[in-house]
């Protein structure tokens, strides 16, 4: 056995600390979690390379604004930034205020004094400091993003990525008998959306289902719908994988919809639907239009029904199709075929391509 090697155990991985008292302290209002205490950070303590978490990107105009109002306002920094110890780096990360950071990055190399800041230290910055777990570090994060002022409010993408990493967090579990998993596709609507409107109200109202069409749209798991919907794009780029005729991404419109293409001498005419308001809506009058301007041969309508439920979709599918063959049969030839995506966890389970595929 002389080829075996003994291994030395590891040593432990020594953490830096931090002791709170060395910085010089004061209270400031803070909009996320009103007055507090508060400590003057140096910005060399501060790691500021990683992305901002509730952003998808810097927003210079906000940079800018915040940088005017530093210098500006006669109270200097009027809020603190949130930062995080990181013992293993022995620095501080930035749980928010970003913007507000780089901008008095830039003050100071401009030579540009802020009122409340403390000439005699190091170039600085007035934050509180968090000492909480995951879910209730993107919850506050969410509620400063949601809620800004000055600068920019978030996106809509900022806060769709925010409330899915929430989720993934059990944050929608925390103060509820009910678990998350164990809740209806309507259950989970009213609990997030509820949760918004506490915390960020700016995206709980008439904003949040932009929101929660686009977490339920892509498939993330940790929101765990058991009715899947889809966006027109989603559609159209499922429909050139497993369309029967040959037509490719390529010979789409831009816009989609009302795409005509011919394919080995048949001209084909594509729209794509997501709700089952749109058969009474332009749809026929549209198609109809397409169909006689155009010679369409085979006019195909590409759906999903995001607005029905599992119990309701299969009655839906009949109600849209029944209310085509009436347009057919009363006013114009306008539709020849209906593709219909999966949405229902059993339907999703199968191996058909097609939840249902009609011809009228």
């Amino acid at each position: 056995m002389s080829n075996v090697i003994k291994m030395k155990p590891n040593n432990k991985i020594k953490l830096a600390q931090c002791n709170l008292q060395q910085y010089p302290q004061g209270r400031m209002e803070c909009p996320v979690t009103n007055k507090r205490a508060c400590y003057f950070i140096p910005l060399q303590d501060i790691d500021d390379s990683g992305m901002n978490p509730a952003r998808t990107m810097t927003h210079q105009p906000a940079v800018n604004e915040i940088l005017e109002s530093l210098i500006h306002h006669p109270d200097g920094q009027v809020e603190p930034v949130c930062l995080e110890w990181d013992a293993a780096t022995a620095k501080f990360d930035i749980v928010f205020g970003y913007h507000r950071v780089w901008a008095m990055k830039e003050a100071y190399s401009k030579g540009l004094g802020i009122a409340n800041h403390l000439p005699d230290n190091a170039p600085g910055v007035w934050a509180w400091i968090f000492t909480g777990g995951a879910a209730a570090k993107t919850k506050i994060q969410m509620r400063e993003n949601g809620n800004k002022n000055p600068g920019t409010p978030a996106t809509l993408i900022d806060m769709s990525n925010q409330l899915e990493k929430y989720i993934n967090l059990g944050g929608l579990d925390i103060g509820y008998k009910t678990r998350w998993s164990s809740l209806s596709d309507s259950q989970k609507y009213d609990r997030a959306r509820e949760y918004m409107k506490e915390n960020t109200p700016h995206w709980g109202g008439r904003k949040f289902k932009g929101i929660w069409n686009r977490i339920s749209q892509n498939g993330n798991s940790s929101v765990a719908l058991k009715f899947k919907s889809y966006s027109k794009k989603d559609l159209a780029e499922y429909f050139c994988k497993h369309n029967p005729y040959g037509i490719t991404w390529k010979d789409l419109k831009s816009d989609l919809s009302g795409t005509v293409v011919t394919v080995n001498s048949v001209k084909y005419g594509v729209y794509f639907v997501t709700s089952k308001s749109e058969i009474n809506g332009a749809l026929p009058t549209n198609a109809s239009k397409c169909m006689s301007r155009e010679k369409v041969d085979h006019m195909i309508v590409v759906s999903s029904l995001n607005n029905s439920t599992v119990s309701l979709i299969g009655t839906n599918r009949i109600a849209m199709e029944t209310s085509a063959q009436e347009w057919n049969n009363d006013i114009y030839k306008a539709f020849d075929e209906v593709f219909w995506r999966a949405q229902t966890k059993a339907e999703l389970a199968s191996t058909a391509d097609w939840a249902r595929r009609t011809t009228l």
